[in-house]
C-alpha cells in the first residue's frame, strides 16, 4: 500500500467513525501511524529486520515516558556521563528504515540500516510496535515495555499532534479525544497495545519488563536500579547520579530534546486540568469496558499533587 492510498484509507475510516477532523495518519497494516512514513519500508522492516536474541527494545505506546526511558538508558550505557542525543545510542528503528529521511534525523541521528546491520551486539532499540508487529523474527530480543494510563496520554498525545505538523491537525482536545476512543489516533488502540504487551511480558518475565510511567515518576532512582539489573548494566552511586541528571526533564529539554516541542511537562493527574465532566465519563464507561478482562490498573491521580 503506497502512502497516499494508506492516508486516503485512514481519512475512510475517520468518516465511517462520524469524526470530522484534519488529523492525518497513514494505515500500517490497519494501524495509524505517522504520516511520513513509508508504508512498505515499515513493513519490510517488520517482515525482514535480523534481529538478535541480545536486541533490546524500549516499546511504548505513543506519550509513555519513551523519551524518559531512552536517556535514561543512554546513561545508563556512558556509565552515569551525560552529553550525547539518546537516539545515538538507542534509535527508532522504524523511522531509520521508514522515514529516513524525514523521521530518521530525529529519531535515528547517524544510522542508517546497514550501520545498525553492522552494529555489534548488544543492539538497543525505541520501537512503538504493537506485539505481533515487533521486528523479531525466530529472536528471543529483551523488551522493555513502558506504559502510562491513557488520560494522560491521550492529553499528551492530543498537543504532539497539534505540534508536529505532518499531522497537520488545528482541532480541540473534544475532537482528539474521538480519535483516540476510536482507536484512530497514532498507534491505533491504547487498549489493544498495551493489553497485548503487558500479557506478553507475563508470559515472558526473564525477557520483557513491564513498567509504569507513573512508578517511573515516583520512584524514578528505584526503576534506574531495575532498569540496570534487568539489563545487567553496572549501577552504583555515582551512575546513578549522573544518570539521573542528564534524564531530568529539564536537561533533557536543553541538551537532550529532538526539538519540534516533543518534550513538554511530564507528569500525570494533568488530564483533570483539561477534561469536562462529559469527557470523562465518555472516557470512563470506554475504559471500564475494554479493561473490565484484565488485572492492570494505572494511578490517574498524581501522588505529589
Amino acid at each position: 500500500m503506497t502512502g497516499a492510498r494508506g492516508q486516503a484509507e485512514y481519512q475512510s475510516r475517520l468518516a465511517a467513525a462520524g469524526i470530522t477532523s484534519d488529523y492525518r495518519a497513514v494505515l500500517v497494516r490497519g494501524v495509524p501511524q505517522n504520516p511520513m512514513f513509508d508504508v512498505q519500508a515499515f513493513e519490510d522492516v517488520i517482515d525482514n529486520f535480523q534481529t538478535k536474541d541480545s536486541d533490546v527494545f524500549v516499546a511504548t505506546y505513543v506519550k509513555a515516558g519513551t523519551t524518559w526511558v531512552q536517556q535514561i538508558l543512554h546513561g545508563l550505557l556512558r556509565g552515569g556521563e551525560g552529553g550525547g542525543r539518546y537516539g545515538e545510542t538507542d534509535p527508532w528503528l522504524e523511522a531509520g528504515a521508514a522515514a529516513p529521511d524525514v523521521i530518521g534525523p530525529r529519531e535515528a541521528p547517524g544510522w542508517t540500516m546497514e550501520r545498525i546491520n553492522a552494529a555489534p551486539a548488544p543492539r538497543y532499540f525505541k520501537t512503538h510496535a504493537r506485539v505481533e508487529d515487533l521486528p523479531r523474527g525466530a529472536a528471543r530480543p529483551r523488551v522493555i515495555y513502558v506504559a502510562r494510563n491513557p488520560k494522560d496520554t491521550v492529553v499528551s498525545l492530543f498537543h504532539h499532534a497539534r505540534n508536529k505538523p505532518e499531522f497537520g491537525f488545528t482541532g480541540d482536545l473534544e475532537t482528539f479525544l474521538q480519535v483516540f476512543l476510536s482507536d484512530l489516533a497514532e498507534n491505533g488502540s491504547w487498549f489493544d497495545h498495551v493489553l497485548g504487551w503487558h500479557q506478553e511480558c507475563l508470559q515472558n518475565p526473564g525477557t520483557h519488563l513491564f513498567l509504569k510511567y507513573e512508578d517511573l515518576h515516583d520512584d524514578t532512582p528505584g526503576v534506574v536500579r531495575q532498569l540496570a539489573s534487568f539489563l545487567g548494566l553496572p549501577i552504583n552511586d555515582e551512575i546513578l547520579a549522573g544518570t539521573l541528571s542528564a534524564a531530568s526533564l529539564d536537561d533533557m529539554k536543553q541538551h537532550a530534546s529532538i526539538g519540534m516541542n516533543h518534550l513538554r511537562k511530564g507528569g500525570y493527574g494533568g488530564w483533570r486540568d483539561v477534561f469536562t465532566d462529559e469527557m470523562n465519563e465518555q472516557f470512563d464507561q470506554l475504559y471500564a469496558r475494554r479493561m473490565s478482562t484484565s488485572d492492570l490498573t494505572f494511578r490517574f491521580e498524581s501522588r505529589r499533587a
